[in-house]
């Protein structure tokens, strides 16, 4: 079957544009205005604008053929590939209006019908192996436009080609779903804490004789009902102020020679982000990174202490045996159950990802020590408050890990199951009997 596919190179497939060289003098502070999207923003699998720079919109005149559209499939050709995968992406409604910087590869099939399967086709291990090999340069690994058109591959027939874009619509919907579920949930969680422990709005409310909003009774009776002095500023009337080593511990264990394990499961910095670990990689302990020391548990917290304003951080939760984290995390294990929230929270609230980030030092390699992480300042609660908000808490946080297996069950199906779908190894029936068991049949 597959055999009798024509064998074409991807210049015949698609069009191929490079992006503009815009002028970081030129770049804007404006929210209203486009966004730029460089090699930076594109994460394997998908379009992230953390960090995102703008351009404005009368200055954009004349280069619309850089506009970015919906469907389109965007790939970095500076670092393409990173150890979380290839980055390439798949430009979504959401990613629009924006414009393509330099360095960065639009690749556009002739029929826009194909989009997706164009997005399936350059996610597959094949097309990963063969830029891993072309790729050129050591300080900054590259690969050129010719290199990405040279590409060949078996072109499916076109009722193929449409099952296959359904299949990634689907599944990409599904993921995007449950990605975004989990960042209101993050949101929820942050704005309670923030409003609890930041704020004080419990507090406020009960010094000026009112029922805080949101809160039953007894917990509202938790709180204090007036202010005290202390080295933060004014804090609610008996609860001290300190910092997170009242209320974790900093780096509890690490492998070692006597206690080592034959295996690891290693998270890097780089496949650590905002609360997503995108790639976790196996290895028998003495073929593991020499910085693949951190033992990492349930409910432990992990900030990357290099680049901290690269924001790698995430929560531990049902980890799977062994996992290990890298030197270059700070790693807070709560002290006491009822502290496990509160700590993520306080540790990765956007005032002390910033702080981090302007402390570090280093040149090209900034970073901060563990213990900056573990001395970040914060208020200490009574344990009741404490156990209120874990009460809250906790189950928003479970909520997450558990989107976020769901979308790496759903990402792995995807990744294993389109390429044998594209290369004619798999028939379409079975390619439908598997996606009707995730729930995902059209």
């Amino acid at each position: 079957m597959c055999s009798e596919w024509p064998l074409i190179p991807l210049r015949d497939f698609v069009d191929l544009l490079a992006g503009f060289a815009f002028k970081s003098t030129g770049y804007s502070d404006g929210q209203d205005d486009v966004r730029l999207l460089r090699g930076d923003n594109i994460a394997p699998g998908r379009v992230r604008w953390d960090g995102v720079k703008r351009w404005s919109r009368e200055n954009a005149v004349g280069l619309e053929r850089y506009a970015l559209e919906p469907g389109d499939v965007v790939l970095a050709m500076d670092r393409p590939w990173i150890p979380a995968g290839l980055k390439v992406a798949q430009v979504q409604a959401a990613d629009t209006p924006s414009y393509l910087v330099q360095r960065v590869a639009r690749i556009r099939p002739a029929s826009r019908e194909d989009c997706s399967f164009l997005f399936a086709l350059l996610s597959t291990p094949e097309f990963e192996s063969y830029i891993q090999n072309v790729t050129t340069g050591t300080a900054v690994p590259h690969i050129s436009a010719k290199q990405i058109l040279d590409f060949e591959f078996r072109l499916p027939p076109a009722y193929v080609r449409a099952k296959v874009g359904e299949i990634v619509a689907a599944l990409n919907e599904r993921i995007t779903l449950l990605r975004e579920t989990n960042t209101t949930l993050e949101a929820m969680a942050q704005a309670l804490f923030k409003s609890w422990f930041v704020d004080f709005d419990p507090v406020h409310a009960r010094a000026r004789g009112e029922q805080p909003a949101g809160l039953t009774p007894e917990v509202a009776a938790l709180f204090p009902d007036s202010f005290e002095e202390s080295d933060l500023g004014q804090v609610p009337k008996g609860w001290s102020t300190g910092s997170l080593n009242d209320l974790a511990l900093l780096n509890p264990e690490s492998w070692t020679v006597k206690n080592r394990p034959d295996s690891v499961a290693y998270v890097d910095l780089a496949n650590a982000k905002e609360n997503e670990i995108a790639e976790i990689t196996e290895f028998l302990f003495e073929d593991a990174p020499s910085r693949a020391r951190r033992v990492l548990r349930d409910g432990d917290t992990i900030v990357g202490t290099v680049r901290p304003g690269n924001r790698s951080y995430a929560f531990i939760s049902n980890p799977r045996p062994n996992l290990t984290g890298s030197t270059g995390f700070a790693v807070l294990r709560p002290k006491q159950k009822a502290a496990t929230e509160y700590v993520y929270l306080a540790a990765t609230a956007n005032s002390s990802i910033e702080y981090l980030a302007h402390v570090a030092d280093g040149g090209a390699y900034p970073a901060v020590r563990p213990e900056v992480v573990s001395n970040l300042p914060c208020v200490l609660p009574s344990y009741d408050v404490l156990n209120a908000f874990h009460a809250v808490a906790a189950p928003l946080f479970a909520k997450v890990a558990a989107n976020h297996q769901q979308a790496q069950t759903l990402a792995n199906l995807r990744d294993t199951l389109l390429p044998r779908l594209i290369s004619g190894q798999l028939r379409l029936p079975d390619a439908e009997e598997q996606l009707s068991e995730a729930g995902l049949c059209q």
